[in-house]
């Protein structure tokens, strides 16, 4: 949604449903502005909308309670949550939808507050209060979930329209609401205006009702959820747990007591507010439900710090309002709690910075730029999955690149296949920059740099030529030639390599291509990459067409080197999860790679600090480790890294490891004035518990920043090591996750029903990335009749937020088929990564993979004939 709307805020096109008129056109604004990039300057409308918001809470706090510290210590709160902080920084539209509320909610109060406006300006206050509800609206469609709490607000300031006839007399009055609330939604008819310029077709009236209330969405909400789906509740729980410490949620219902005892009515009002919005989302299944529970939120900020205005009492310096409502009493006590309100700020924002700071997030860029740089065909089409679009749609309607391409994401998979097959039919080149199984044996693939082209035609041998007069062959396969990229355009920290392979006869057994670094003056390999099937993993040995040239793309991460180094490029084939020693490598060339640039490293933490005879620069390790496991270290600064050693202490007990004998081998070749960088591996068999990582040389000083003691060593960090042991029976996958159970509401399957089945997980480390679940029913001779693929928890809590030990039960619903035979069945479940596809595997008890899926046998289809 981000890249969408900058690219349609730019060119006032069509979002999509439910349209988001208000925003675009705000957007659009913004573009203006002389400032950065487009993306950027749409981004910066959601940082004004947010801090327009956050000084709104203070008010809104201070109007509720009196208190004006305690009022910007919950703005505070509420601005350091992490989805607010997140939508806060991006093109999104509910930092806008979250300043509707505060206004709504703002008005309210003062409409209902023991200090009311004069009779005479009600009215016109009411007028504006719907008036801001309606202007709303035509940015988010869950405004609606505030006419409850201003409906509210009217029978408390006039009660005398629930009499039968009094309510006539008001008649004018309402008349003014119901235009000030309606007359704002003209807005959307920003959507049949541009459509037609856009797409120049009449939008309709039939398709302008579906877009402005959002029927693409309308089966991912279900009102009766909340009472069928017991598991709603524990998803919705543990969002307000992510964003609030359970002590704080204590707070903001004692806190929510306080209104009430001070001003029963403006309680109702928020309370009413708060559980529209949780309620709404309890009955709503999507992944990023944290965005629809901003309101809700927002209200537990408000109560949060009208229990800290509780606590305090009213002589401690804080904000009381006076005659004008403005005084400040200045004491000593207040001087104190700005300090703390401070403190609080400043390390809420340290612990919030790295998770939420996407600065060097310019990857998918980098990829979109390399793509759409390739010699693709004319007028062909890309089809992307949600992540891979927004690069390729940014860069070619906002800064023009390949006009002539079809680049078009695509709700399921059957709608993927429907448009493929048709674009091919009518002779179009398509290329996909997603995973679309079936493909194999139906058309011919092969890579077109990271994207994969789908053909109906092989490509022919006649523009290929072996290197040399002796072919590189495996068996039947031969090796025409291949295309070497040292610094992938897609990613300048790999190297894209680029095979052509050939076969003249059918290829009967499966083999995955499998690639490593040789250090040749080390004779040591580095690891492998996995093997995998040729043209991005999906064309496999079998289904290769006698006589076609399989173009076949890879990428394969350079290892990070203190100094040029000579490596040579091996490749092997061989059969699916085989280890290295058991394959034939054989060398494609020699490359001299030079020494890692330190700003190719991911995530690198600055350092200004001299260590011995190292100008240490930056570095990088992970905050945590599983026990036994190998511990990633990269360091980069200026002279040689030989003799340095890393101490992991804690304060129990500490462990020194010296990374001496990697460093001696380059000690010659570094030079001191040299930017220069080493990966380190560490074994870490050591307890649980938190070690800091120490760098040091023996014997020497250090100086760990500007102006700094000179002290022993350097603290790089700190990790905790945490873990739990594979439980007995468990399913590893990757040594990262552990499958321990699976439930199943039933072993006989429905044609055209549903199987509910519920995996029972359990965290065994600390998972950086966001893994997909993917369960598949299939049939004996392995036909796909059921499938369903999402993040845990229906979407809500991925991976990256597991915590060590934990246990998670995650329930899915696997549709099937309407058409399935009688037979044996078998339920099949797995992990992968979306960005590459890249499956979990299987490890069995010595540590070696075995699969990449856990399979349960057992299911069947009954033979109704038999059984009647």
């Amino acid at each position: 949604d981000v890249f969408e709307f900058q690219v349609v805020a730019y060119q006032l096109g069509i979002a999509h449903p439910t349209g988001y008129p208000l925003f675009l056109m705000l957007g659009k604004l913004f573009t203006f502005l002389p400032i950065s990039t487009v993306a950027w300057r749409v981004n910066f409308s959601a940082v004004v909308y947010a801090l327009i918001t956050v000084g709104g809470l203070v008010w809104l706090g201070w109007r509720l309670h009196g208190r004006y510290l305690p009022a910007l210590l919950a703005a505070v709160a509420f601005a350091l949550t992490p989805t607010f902080w997140s939508q806060a920084i991006a093109a999104e539209v509910y930092t806008l939808h979250s300043l509707f509320v505060t206004a709504a909610l703002l008005l309210m109060v003062f409409l209902t507050a023991d200090r009311r406006p004069p009779t005479a300006d009600r009215e016109r206050w009411f007028v504006l209060l719907f008036g801001l509800i309606g202007l709303s609206l035509t940015n988010h469609l869950t405004t609606l979930f505030l006419l409850p709490a201003a409906g509210l607000t009217l029978l408390f300031v006039y009660p005398d329209l629930l009499r039968p006839t009094a309510w006539r007399g008001h008649l004018p009055f309402l008349l003014k609401l119901a235009a000030a609330l309606l007359l704002p939604l003209l807005l959307y008819l920003y959507l049949p205006i541009r459509w037609q310029m856009v797409n120049g077709e009449p939008m309709g009236f039939a398709r302008f009702v579906e877009w402005v209330v959002g029927g693409r969405f309308q089966q991912s909400l279900q009102w009766q959820a909340w009472l069928r789906d017991p598991t709603r509740w524990e998803v919705v729980g543990r969002l307000f747990l992510a964003e609030w410490r359970p002590w704080a949620l204590g707070l903001a219902g004692g806190g929510l007591l306080y209104m009430f005892w001070r001003n029963w009515r403006t309680a109702v009002l928020l309370l009413v507010t708060g559980v529209g919005y949780t309620f709404y989302c309890l009955n709503y299944y999507v992944p990023d439900l944290n965005v629809f529970l901003l309101p809700a939120q927002l209200i537990i900020a408000l109560a949060w710090g009208a229990g800290v205005a509780a606590i305090f009492p009213k002589d401690d310096g804080q904000q009381t309002i006076d005659e004008q409502g403005w005084g400040i009493v200045r004491r000593p006590s207040s001087i104190v709690l700005w300090l703390v309100l401070l403190a609080a700020v400043g390390l809420r924002a340290a612990e919030l910075w790295p998770q939420l700071d996407q600065s060097g997030e310019r990857a998918l860029d980098a990829w979109g730029r390399a793509v759409l740089a390739q010699p693709l065909a004319e007028n062909g089409a890309i089809l992307a999955d949600s992540e891979k679009i927004a690069p390729l749609y940014y860069l070619q309607l906002v800064e023009g690149w390949r006009p002539d391409m079809s680049i078009m994401v695509l709700p399921d998979e059957s709608a993927y296949r429907a448009e493929l097959d048709g674009r091919i039919a009518a002779g179009q080149t398509v290329y996909l920059a997603r995973f679309l199984p079936g493909l194999e044996g139906i058309y011919h693939l092969r890579s077109a740099g990271p994207l994969l082209e789908v053909s109906g035609s092989p490509a022919a041998t006649a523009d290929r030529r072996p290197p040399t007069a002796d072919p590189w062959r495996h068996g039947e396969i031969e090796l025409l030639d291949w295309e070497l990229e040292v610094e992938a355009a897609v990613d300048p920290a790999q190297t894209a390599v680029t095979f052509h392979w050939h076969t003249a006869v059918p290829l009967t057994q499966t083999e995955h291509i499998y690639l490593r670094w040789f250090d040749l003056a080390a004779d040591a390999p580095y690891p492998m990459r996995e093997g995998r099937h040729a043209a991005g993993n999906y064309y496999p040995t079998v289904a290769w067409r006698p006589g076609e040239v399989v173009s076949d793309y890879h990428l394969l991460p350079r290892p990070v080197l203190p100094v040029e180094t000579t490596l040579e490029l091996q490749l092997a084939w061989g059969r699916p999860f085989s280890r290295p020693a058991d394959l034939e490598w054989r060398p494609i060339t020699r490359v001299d790679l030079p020494a890692t640039d330190p700003a190719h490293l991911p995530a690198l933490r600055p350092w200004r600090s001299q260590i011995g005879p190292l100008a240490l620069r930056g570095s990088y390790a992970p905050a945590q480790s599983r026990p036994e496991g190998e511990l990633p270290l990269l360091l980069a600064g200026h002279a040689s890294f030989a003799g340095l050693e890393i101490q992991l202490i804690n304060e129990v007990e500490g462990t020194k490891i010296s990374v001496k004998d990697y460093a001696d081998f380059v000690e010659e070749k570094s030079a001191k004035s040299a930017k220069s960088a080493v990966s380190i591996l560490l074994d870490t068999d050591l307890p649980n518990g938190r070690y800091q990582i120490i760098a040091a040389y023996p014997g020497e000083t250090a100086v760990c920043g500007w102006l700094a003691r000179p002290s022993d060593g350097c603290i790089l960090g700190e990790l905790e090591i945490s873990g739990v042991p594979l439980p007995d029976e468990a399913i590893n996958f990757e040594d990262k996750i552990a499958l321990l159970a699976v439930e199943l509401s039933d072993t006989v399957l429905t044609p055209g029903g549903q199987l509910f089945a519920t995996f029972v997980w359990q965290g065994l480390t600390a998972v950086p990335d966001n893994y997909t679940i993917f369960a598949q029913v299939l049939s004996a001779d392995d036909r796909l009749v059921g499938q369903v693929d999402a993040w845990p928890l229906q979407g809500t809590y991925p991976t990256s937020q597991w915590r060590p030990g934990e246990t998670i039960r995650d329930p899915h619903l696997i549709p099937l088929a309407a058409d399935l035979p009688p037979g044996e069945y078998r339920l099949i479940v797995g992990w992968y990564l979306l960005a590459d596809m890249r499956r979990l595997p299987l490890l069995d008890e010595t540590g070696a993979a075995m699969g990449d899926h856990f399979s349960l046998p057992g299911l069947m289809v009954q033979n109704t004939d038999l059984q009647d």
